[in-house]
């Protein structure tokens, strides 16, 4: 039963992700980018935008039509189950590599070899300072290829939660 609910919940995820994955890569403080959206779209200056005025930002679709496979401007259901199942294809992809031995479930330990292997890029065991740091802009470019950035909770960084102990 865990084993399902385990496969439910990656499927859901990897639907979910094309909705979840428009940019979040220009965060100034102050609200800045939300204000120069409204300024430049709020036509006649109300303080408010209109559906006439509402146009999507240039250069930068809505996630969703990253399903348009044929390029035509519109969705169709057959486009969505085509992401979906390249996504849940993928998502099942990466599940299999970290569930290093092939039982279905995947550990927390699975999960920190699978990031320590990736991060020890000459094998040797060991994370060197410069393998750190590469393995950090790697991460950065993943990214920013993607179109976002995987938020952090408060006192959490990257690969560690606070509070969590680290011997799986």
């Amino acid at each position: 039963m865990n084993r399902l609910y385990s496969m439910m919940f990656l499927i859901a995820g990897a639907v979910a992700m094309p909705a979840m994955a428009d940019g979040h890569g220009d965060h100034r403080k102050g609200g800045e980018r939300m204000k120069n959206a409204v300024k430049q779209m709020d036509a006649n200056n109300d303080g408010a935008i209109s559906f006439e005025e509402f146009r999507m930002p240039e250069g930068r679709d809505a996630p969703e039509m990253r399903m348009d496979a044929n390029g035509d401007g519109e969705i169709t259901r057959d486009e969505v189950s085509q992401a979906a199942t390249q996504r849940t294809e993928e998502a099942l992809t990466h599940f299999d590599a970290l569930d290093a031995d092939g039982d279905g479930v995947v550990t927390q330990s699975e999960r920190r070899r699978a990031a320590f292997d990736r991060m020890d890029g000459d094998g040797d065991g060991q994370i060197t300072k410069s393998e750190f740091r590469e393995a950090r802009k790697d991460r950065r470019r993943m990214m920013q290829e993607r179109g976002g950035h995987r938020g952090l909770g408060e006192g959490e960084r990257k690969g560690m939660v606070k509070g969590q102990s680290g011997s799986n």
